[in-house]
């Protein structure tokens, strides 16, 4: 069923949530969902289109296609789930007449922000944050997802009781993802799979993402944004500069070879082998296009040197510089153990930690901290 003949949806919805309520079990909407089902995967970044499929489903949304696709890059959200949560909250996808001050709101009271852009990043953060497991964030490698649905934290979080926040999150948020995209949400449900992955990355797989014999700085990890409590997977690269510095000669490149996604204007991705993923972001004059592939140390953008590229759709920056992290299966990866360019890094530290101790990079017995770095590639296997 397509959303055109649900121009008007919110009646047989609150059938849907009053019949779950009574129930108060996710048993009429399918499987319960869990935080793997939230995840941005691999294939539905070349598979799903955002913005095609908003401009024949969901028109008055088109404008907004590429604030969707940032944060939803940026969070490892999946933006169908984001578009479910959002029609399941006040109906915007499916009104077609939907008016102006509406789309301002388009989760409601759900959180606290007004402004679309600005409530599609509260939630698209709070559920990240809800996704990883709080013990297993404290063992400085592989993080788990928790079994728990980040949806009823979020409602929850909102002030809601528990009864109502499980129906919502659970059956009500299964039959509208349904009715959206003709299948649940529940990973086994879609076809997709997890696969079977090692600890860390294969030693030989990644380099810094900065041409071959350049020299960038290499800050303290961090975590994606720079605080909460999930995997430290990041880390900031720069030449320096300030707003405004030419930046036109300094070239992001390629990790590692594979399939280039542009989430936004200054924000990309690239699918490597074997599950694995690398983020690059506050970048200008982006190259590839979604779906080309990139081979190692290809230049892909230039860090950009103005505050509002940097932050295209949103968030923070104090300088032009290229924020790369980690990801396997779609979700953050502890930098703790990874090899890059031939380096092993040690990250135990909280994040921008740069005691030596805590944060550094050693090669053949040499231990080196926060500092220069120049590129040498990867060793050979």
């Amino acid at each position: 069923m397509t959303i055109h003949t649900r121009r008007l949806m919110k009646p047989a919805l609150l059938a849907v949530l009053c019949a779950a309520s009574t129930l108060g079990t996710a048993q009429a909407g399918g499987p319960a969902v869990q935080s793997q089902d939230l995840v941005y995967q691999y294939e539905e970044m070349f598979d799903f289109d955002i913005a095609t499929w908003l401009s024949e489903h969901a028109p008055q949304l088109s404008r907004h296609a590429e604030v969707l696709s940032h944060w939803a890059g940026y969070s490892g959200i999946s933006p169908r789930v984001l578009l479910a949560l959002m029609e399941l909250q006040t109906g915007v996808v499916g009104n077609l007449d939907a008016s102006p001050g509406s789309l301002e709101r388009p989760f409601g009271t759900l959180v606290t922000r007004a402004g679309f852009g600005p409530q599609l990043r509260e939630v698209a953060e709070t559920l990240r944050d809800a996704m990883y497991d709080a013990a297993d964030t404290r063992t400085m490698g592989p993080v788990a997802l928790s079994a728990d649905n980040p949806l009823r934290t979020l409602y929850a979080l909102s002030g809601m009781d528990t009864v109502r926040a499980t129906a919502l999150a659970d059956a009500g948020f299964n039959d509208v993802y349904r009715k959206l995209f003709g299948s649940s949400p529940a990973r086994e449900q879609r076809g997709g799979e997890t696969r079977a992955q090692a600890v860390v990355p294969p030693t030989n797989l990644l380099q810094f993402p900065y041409p071959l014999k350049a020299k960038w700085h290499i800050g303290g990890a961090h975590t994606h944004s720079g605080s909460g409590r999930f995997p430290m997977s990041s880390l900031d690269m720069s030449v320096g500069g300030w707003w405004g510095s030419n930046q036109s000669n300094y070239w992001v490149s390629a990790s590692a070879s594979g399939r280039f996604k542009r989430h936004s204007s200054c924000m990309a991705e690239i699918v490597h082998e074997g599950g694995w993923s690398t983020t690059y972001y506050h970048l200008m004059n982006i190259r590839p296009a979604t779906g080309a592939m990139v081979a190692a140390n290809d230049a892909i953008a230039n860090p950009a040197n103005t505050r509002n590229q940097a932050l295209c759709d949103g968030g923070s920056s104090t300088g032009p510089h290229e924020h790369w992290s980690l990801k396997s299966n779609g979700s953050q990866h502890h930098l703790n153990g990874v090899t890059l360019s031939s380096y092993l890094i040690t990250a135990t530290g909280t994040s921008y930690d740069t005691n030596c101790q805590r944060f550094n990079l050693s090669r053949n017995g040499r231990r080196y901290c926060s500092d220069f770095y120049t590129n040498i590639g990867v060793d050979a296997p």
